[in-house]
């Protein structure tokens, strides 16, 4: 005997809304979990009382949300992934993009996560963390690294700080608000032309934030947080004109 469905036929103007919400209410329920496989195409379509042509559009939207990954070939079908994408950064690329979301917005919103990371850190030192910090910054200061390489590295720096915080949301929305700087990062290498000036004021900078943290400074490391990101981002804003 099939055991029985959790979803129930829908009708409204925008049917996919209507399957995406019952989807989320099966994960919430937890009749669905992460990893499962959705029933086929044809079978979803069936159930729902739809056309295939929604069933495909929902998973579409899921599919952009990083929440569903689609699988093609013998093995083919929608798999719900146990480590989503982040589907916040590209809404977050569009919004600044598109100017509803300013850039120095975005820099304050940073401001607030990694200060708060840098003074819990600062007061409760993580296991190892401070020792992955200063191996960043000498990678940064490594002879032969390039910019691009330079810049990687420090995100990796702040995205690390964060993660001290042990916090799964604040992972994700840090590492959102940091990609979109990320991407607007070739606005900052236009601040100076000579990029070796900028790339010693932005290492002094980081050490600075280690040593503030590592001499359990809560203050100071919020303080040398702070202006780190605020300085570079309103070097951002000014060529954007946003400032």
């Amino acid at each position: 005997m099939p055991s029985a469905s959790p979803f129930r036929p829908v009708a409204t103007p925008r049917t996919f809304e209507a399957i995406l919400s019952q989807l989320k209410d099966a994960i919430a329920a937890g009749t669905l979990r992460a990893g499962d496989r959705l029933p086929p195409e044809r079978e979803l379509a069936e159930r729902f009382q739809v056309s295939r042509a929604s069933v495909r559009e929902a998973l579409r939207v899921l599919e952009t949300l990083g929440l569903v990954g689609v699988r093609r070939g013998a093995d083919n079908g929608s798999v719900l992934l146990a480590e989503p994408g982040n589907a916040f950064a590209t809404i977050l690329d569009l919004l600044v993009e598109l100017r509803h979301v300013p850039i120095m917005d975005v820099v304050e919103f940073r401001v607030m996560l990694e200060s708060g990371a840098a003074r819990r850190l600062a007061e409760v030192p993580g296991d190892g963390v401070l020792d992955t910090l200063r191996s960043i910054v000498d990678a940064m200061a490594a002879e032969g690294v390039t910019q691009p390489e330079f810049h990687e590295l420090d995100a990796t720096f702040h995205v690390t700080l964060v993660r001290s915080v042990d916090n799964r949301l604040l992972d994700i929305v840090e590492g959102a608000a940091d990609r979109t700087l990320r991407s607007l990062i070739a606005d900052v290498a236009l601040v100076t032309v000579d990029w070796p000036a900028p790339k010693q004021v932005l290492l002094a900078e980081h050490r600075q934030i280690v040593e503030a943290i590592a001499s359990g400074d809560a203050v100071r490391a919020v303080n040398r947080v702070s202006d780190h990101i605020r300085y570079w981002g309103r070097a951002i804003a000014r060529l954007r004109g946003e400032v």
